[in-house]
């Protein structure tokens, strides 16, 4: 029924325009044509009336001198080409850009090389221990006691001890085995305590990922808007140099005062400076853009418009749950909350682990070895042991009570962080899904209101040619227009924006 309604009123406007129009056709033919006192360059290009207007793709590179007006700053614009990244690029390109080139990742990345490492050093513990050792030493005794046995009077014999300076040479090979037989499950503990936290890490770095694949898309979709901004202030001057050459005509006719020149005037130099304004902003977010994706801010790269604007029908991608689908779904596929259950999972093996250093432990050894027994280091004998050994810690002066102690506490702020964590995610998914919700809502209304603003700028042009309408209206539906423009591209990339931002509170954003 509204599509009905505006269909009719544009039909209406248009009829009347082609009766309106042909009066000040005629008095331009007859009349010499006033000038219009400019001191800076009018944009190329003219507003049609008749026309709908239609923005050109905010992914074509704009083609004006930066500022717009004044005087243009050579290489400000500009960018600079990288030839492993697309100068146009989808979304899909730019997250995988940025998975390529992100800072964030290579830290995360780093980190869970890091939190791996903890896992193979508790794993030790349950292994064998082999050492080997190997010795040589020359000895020497200034007064070395040696023994000799003979004859001395007739047929006795005896011992002889003599004092004298002794020199010898020994060496000894052994080997220890050394293994742990019981501790009551400590090193286990260690263990679970180890690969949840990697397991926490591998979590977080999954989360990283989602965390630059938004922020692509939030610059990505932060960088069409700007650019169709600067397309909506382009197309406001040509309309407001329209409206000048209305009042200009109304003038010449001499139905409408000079003064109303400067009056019609003032609201295409407010145009141009939102020119100036929109375009720094333009530039400001394709740097952005360039450096979500881990790129040097002055690369040239734009994102590829994929969004229909100007009141074409815009299918959004992401179909709206209810509150109780949409948490159940980020509680199920939020890598942060992954990663905080195994934090805390992490957090208990460790306060098993501490309370578990003062339970006896028994390990077994062996050892062989062989050893020099003559004073040339030779002869070698063989010796060699095994056995098991049980230790009881008795008195650890509380060492083991501070450690549970401390442990105990890292579990309990463990497990607030958890539902820190899963209240955030509750918070996250009900703004983000009003968010969307609304975004949907606005922009039907404001294709509506584009509609609308098209036909009474329309319709108030024709009446003010023909003189039925005052020069206040005109510049009121001029303004009109304006707003209607930009209310429509921006609930556009708004309703993109928040479609992107409930995919990444649920855990479901990223290139595929």
């Amino acid at each position: 029924m509204q599509q009905h309604h505006l269909r009719t009123l544009a039909g209406v406007a248009l009829s009347a325009l082609v009766i309106a129009t042909t009066v000040p056709r005629l008095v331009r033919a007859q009349q010499k044509p006033m000038a219009i006192p400019s001191s800076v360059p009018l944009p190329q290009g003219t507003f049609n009336p008749n026309a709908t207007i239609s923005l050109p793709p905010a992914s074509q590179p704009t083609s004006m001198p930066y500022p717009a007006y004044g005087t243009p700053v050579p290489g400000v614009n500009g960018g600079e080409v990288d030839p492993g990244v697309p100068q146009v690029a989808t979304l899909d390109q730019s997250i995988a850009i940025g998975y390529a080139r992100s800072p964030l990742l290579a830290q995360a990345r780093a980190q869970l090389q890091i939190e791996t490492a903890p896992v193979e050093l508790a794993r030790t513990g349950l292994l064998p221990s082999i050492t080997g050792s190997a010795s040589t030493a020359r000895e020497h005794s200034q007064d070395g006691a040696r023994t000799t046995t003979g004859t001395t009077t007739g047929t006795t014999v005896g011992t002889t001890t003599s004092t004298a300076p002794l020199s010898f040479t020994s060496n000894a090979l052994s080997v220890t085995l050394q293994q742990l037989i019981y501790d009551g499950g400590r090193i286990a503990a260690d263990i679970r305590a180890a690969k949840n936290n990697q397991s926490a890490q591998a979590a977080t770095y999954k989360r990283e990922l989602q965390t630059v694949a938004y922020n692509v898309a939030n610059a990505y979709y932060n960088s069409l808007a700007a650019q169709r901004a600067t397309a909506v202030a382009v197309q406001t001057v040509l309309v407001d140099q329209t409206n000048e050459n209305l009042v200009a005509a109304q003038i010449r006719a001499g139905t409408a005062a000079k003064a109303d020149l400067a009056t019609a005037q003032l609201p295409t130099a407010q145009a141009r400076v939102a020119v100036i304004r929109d375009q720094g902003a333009e530039l400001s977010a394709q740097a952005a853009f360039a450096n979500a994706m881990g790129l040097d801010s002055n690369t040239a790269v734009l994102p590829r418009d994929d969004t229909p604007v100007n009141g074409a029908p815009v299918t959004s991608n992401v179909a709206i749950p209810t509150y109780a689908q949409a948490i159940a779904r980020a509680i199920a596929l939020r890598p942060d909350v992954t990663a905080a259950a195994f934090t805390v999972s992490g957090l208990q093996a460790s306060l098993r682990a501490a309370a578990l250093t003062s339970f006896p432990t028994l390990s077994g050894s062996a050892t062989a070895s062989t050893a020099s027994t003559d004073l040339t280091g030779g002869t070698f004998r063989n010796n060699s042991s095994i056995g098991v050994a049980l230790s009881i810690p008795i008195y650890d002066q509380g060492i083991v009570a501070a450690d549970v102690a401390q442990a105990r506490g890292n579990l309990a702020l463990g497990i607030a962080n958890q539902q820190s964590i899963v209240e955030g995610v509750q918070l996250n998914v009900k703004q983000t899904l009003v968010s969307l919700v609304s975004a949907r809502a606005a922009l039907t209304s404001a294709d509506a209101e584009l509609a609308e603003a098209q036909v009474v700028l329309k319709s108030t042009q024709a009446q003010y040619r023909a003189g039925v309408t005052t020069l206040p209206l005109l510049l009121n539906a001029q303004v009109g227009l304006t707003q209607a423009l930009t209310d429509q591209s921006t609930s556009v990339y708004t309703l993109r924006q928040a479609e992107q931002a409930f995919l990444y509170a649920e855990g479901a954003n990223g290139a595929p």
